[in-house]
């Protein structure tokens, strides 16, 4: 009987450093640089060379098991490129204050109390006039204040994203200040449902997730008593969990009826949500949630998703990116002819040191250098 042929490929782990160079067969050509951050698509490029030791992750899980410890280099780096951000921190204290009378007005609601739009429709016009016209900001940079409640920091990062993405597709002023206003108190049936519920680490009981479901019709109840609310925040209330596979809910939602901008919303909404942190798992970074949103694009309506990705990106701004020359860089602007390819500044060398000087390389028409995989830390 025959020896059985020894598989001579390298063996790798996804998300580990490549332990040495992948080279041509005759050794003439360094088809990637030891070092480099190992993914799923550079084992596929190089199923050749380089095998994977461990399974991946099915596509049913989706809880991180760890959370990247803080880079003080990878910040001190984005702190240097200056990014633009979406808004102000004033504009954001004004939000969150517009936040604070809305949703207390709820909650006071109940015992006879009076709900007022006033003082946050103000922070949304702040908002939507400071808003940034063009897509090369990054959709979050650092982690900011947070809110004691997480629903009022969901609802504040939603009519930020809002403002942001609509601007960029050029919807007229007026649309934009309606959509801001409608994913900032998209979640607001949410107030009714316990904290041990949200924040609870485990499957829920089906009563609990009845609860959870709930949400939106009631969120509608609400908005319907509030003077001057504009009926897009009714149907974003009632529609931003309806999908276009039938996963969503509530089921008596036609999701083919919904405006564009409530399909939109439905995706703002899963992505604020997969980027922040949560008691029962930590924060994804924007690479990995339009990773999963993707994976999950028979939810969405085919163009919210598409506008939604051509603002954002499949590597959102300020995301940092493995080459396959073992340099690191940092995604500056994205390309729309070319979403795999956007502008990068290199920030570190194939030896792990940082470049002294500028280089920006537009991947769209560089002929040497590829992505290989996103970089958590540095």
């Amino acid at each position: 009987m025959p020896e059985e042929k020894k598989d001579k490929r390298v063996k790798v782990v996804v998300g580990e450093e490549l332990p040495r160079d992948i080279t041509s067969m005759d050794g003439s050509v360094v088809l990637c640089r030891k070092g480099t951050l190992v993914t799923p698509e550079l084992i596929e490029r190089l199923s050749n060379w380089i095998v994977e030791e461990e399974p991946r992750l099915t596509d049913g899980e989706e809880r991180p098991k760890r959370k990247a410890a803080p880079s003080r280099m990878r910040d001190d780096m984005l702190r240097r490129l200056e990014f633009e951000q979406i808004v102000s921190e004033k504009t954001r204290e004004s939000l969150e204050k517009g936040a604070e009378s809305f949703f207390g007005g709820v909650t006071k609601d109940k015992k006879g109390g009076r709900m007022d739009l006033a003082e946050l429709e103000d922070a949304i016009q702040e908002l939507v006039q400071g808003t940034p016209d063009n897509p090369d900001v990054p959709v979050k940079l650092f982690e900011l204040k947070k809110h004691s409640s997480y629903m009022y920091q969901h609802s504040i990062e939603c009519g930020i994203l809002a403002s942001f993405v609509s601007t960029t597709l050029n919807y007229h002023p007026m649309e934009v200040n309606n959509f801001s206003m409608s994913m900032m108190v998209h979640d607001t049936g949410i107030l009714e449902v316990p904290l041990e519920v949200l924040d609870k680490d485990g499957p829920l009981a089906d009563d609990e997730w009845q609860r959870i479901k709930g949400h939106t019709r009631r969120g509608f109840e609400v908005l319907k008593r509030v003077p001057g609310i504009d009926p897009l925040a009714l149907l974003m209330a009632m529609g931003h969990h309806a999908y276009a596979d039938g996963s969503g809910y509530p089921q008596e939602v036609d999701f083919n009826e919904l405006p564009p901008l409530v399909h939109l919303g439905a995706v703002i909404n899963h992505f604020e949500a997969l980027t922040s942190e949560r008691p029962y798992r930590p924060a994804y970074s924007l690479y990995d949630a339009m990773r999963i949103i993707l994976r999950q694009r028979e939810k969405y309506h085919p163009a919210a998703l598409e506008n939604f990705v051509r603002v954002v990106g499949i590597y959102p701004i300020s995301t940092f990116v493995q080459l396959n020359t073992g340099e690191v860089g940092v995604v500056v602007r994205n390309n729309q002819d070319g979403l795999f390819l956007p502008e990068v500044k290199l920030v570190l060398d194939q030896t792990g040191k940082p470049y002294q000087k500028e280089i920006i390389v537009n991947l769209l028409e560089e002929q040497d250098r590829v992505i290989t995989g996103v970089r958590e830390s540095i």
